[in-house]
């Protein structure tokens, strides 16, 4: 009916398919809104459509979607695409099709497996702290490594090193303050070497 009243004959499209484009949008529109619990206003479908879409265009091109991004392409501030996405309930299949034949499943990553060029990255960088580390005297080596918790993950005092060694904390300050000009000479910074041991947790 709706397709009838609204049909200008002047238009110069025949009616068939003017009434196919409505019957048409109808469904579709019947379905967007019947799939959900509460009925939202067309300008909210309106804008969820375009998200979807903004975030497809995203992932085929081979970036994962951030809410900047996102609200750039939509053109709404991203204040308002966060209040939109309250509204973007609906359960995505991960066998569903992202792009051409390649699923969700596919694209998405497994938080479980790590990057192979960062277990690459890793191992470098682990093995070219522990060769700096053999430029030093053995007890410098050792408490550096102490210090650093580079033995059980775990970081010593200068007190218990010096039970270790039978040695004053200031004595033991002043081989660990050695030690480390020593690496910086070799470009070791002490945050080079916190990040060692952050990778052997």
């Amino acid at each position: 009916m709706k397709s009838l009243e609204k049909f200008k004959p002047n238009a110069g499209c025949r009616f068939p398919t003017y009434s196919y484009w409505w019957i048409r949008q109808s469904i579709r529109k019947a379905i967007f809104q019947n799939s959900r619990i509460i009925r939202l206003p067309d300008n909210i479908y309106a804008f969820l459509k375009e998200i979807k879409y903004a975030r497809r265009l995203c992932i085929q091109e081979g970036r994962l979607p951030t809410n900047e991004e996102i609200a750039k392409r939509v053109g709404i501030t991203v204040k308002k695409l966060e209040k939109l996405l309250l509204y973007f309930r609906d359960p995505v299949s991960i066998q569903e099709h992202a792009w051409q034949n390649v699923t969700f499943q596919e694209i998405t990553a497994d938080p479980g497996v790590e990057i192979p060029d960062l277990i690459v990255a890793k191992q470098l960088m682990r093995q070219h702290v522990r060769d700096i580390l053999k430029t030093l005297k053995p007890k410098e080596r050792k408490i550096i490594q102490y210090r650093f918790g580079m033995h059980e993950n775990k970081k010593k005092t200068l007190s218990e090193i010096g039970d270790i060694y039978g040695l004053s904390n200031e004595r033991i300050r002043q081989l660990e303050s050695r030690a480390l000009n020593k690496l910086k000479e070799w470009c070791l910074t002490t945050q080079g070497l916190k990040a060692y041991r952050d990778l052997l947790v």
